[in-house]
C-alpha cells in the first residue's frame, strides 16, 4: 500500500532479538539477582551468543537500564490509566499496588541492590517513585477539598506511601514467608495510609 511504512524484515528480527534479550534479562534478575544478571547469563538464556547483548545494548549498564526501565513501565501504565482528574487516592495506592504485584520480585530485587546498580538506573528508579508521588499528591488534594481525607504536608505523604511500600518488598520474606507481600499485605499497607489521612 503506498505511503504506509512497515518495518523491514531485518528490524523487526533486531527488535524481536532485544525484546528476548530484555525478557531473558528479567528472568535472570529475578531468580540471580542485578549481580548475576551477568551479559553472558543474559546471552546463554536466549541461546544467542555473547556478543548478540552488545548489538543491542553499549554495555551492562545499559542492558540494566533497559531491565530497570521495563519494571517501570507496567507501574507507569497502571497510574497512566488512571482518570487524572477525578481519582483519590485509594484508586492510586490500588493502582501503584497491581503494578508492583505485577514485578513484585523484581522490584523487591531492584530496592534491595539499588546501591549497586548504574547511577542511570538508580535515576530511573527515583524518577518512577516521583511519578507516584506526583499521583498520589494529586489525589490527595482532591481528597482533601471533597472532605473525606485531612490536610497532611504532601511530601511526607509521598514520603510515608513510598517507605512503607519498600519496607515491606525489602523484606518480602518476613511480611509473607514464601508468597506475595502484596497479595498478602496490599490491603493492610493501603488501610494504614487512609487511616493516617481519616479527616
Amino acid at each position: 500500500m503506498p505511503g504506509t511504512a512497515h518495518p523491514r524484515p531485518r528490524t523487526r528480527q533486531r527488535e524481536a532479538t532485544r525484546r528476548q534479550l530484555v525478557e531473558a534479562g528479567l528472568r535472570v534478575v529475578a531468580e540471580h539477582g542485578f549481580a548475576g544478571a551477568t551479559t553472558a547469563a543474559i546471552a546463554r538464556a536466549t541461546g544467542k551468543a555473547h556478543g548478540t547483548v552488545f548489538v543491542h545494548f553499549a554495555n551492562r549498564d545499559a542492558l540494566v537500564e533497559a531491565l530497570v526501565a521495563e519494571v517501570g513501565q507496567a507501574m507507569s501504565q497502571r497510574l497512566s490509566a488512571l482518570p487524572a482528574d477525578t481519582c483519590g487516592v485509594g484508586e492510586v495506592l490500588d493502582a501503584h499496588l497491581l503494578a508492583l504485584g505485577e514485578h513484585e520480585v523484581l522490584y523487591a530485587r531492584l530496592l534491595r541492590e539499588a546501591t549497586a546498580l548504574p547511577l542511570s538506573a538508580r535515576a530511573r528508579v527515583f524518577a518512577l517513585q516521583s511519578a507516584v508521588g506526583s499521583r498520589l499528591r494529586e489525589a490527595h488534594a482532591r481528597d482533601v477539598g471533597r472532605g473525606v481525607a485531612r490536610a497532611m504536608n504532601p511530601v511526607a505523604l509521598t514520603n510515608l506511601w513510598i517507605a512503607l511500600t519498600n519496607h515491606y518488598l525489602m523484606n518480602r520474606d518476613l511480611f509473607a514467608p514464601g508468597g506475595s507481600v502484596v497479595a498478602q499485605r496490599g490491603a493492610e499497607l493501603k488501610a494504614q495510609l487512609l487511616d493516617v489521612l481519616q479527616p
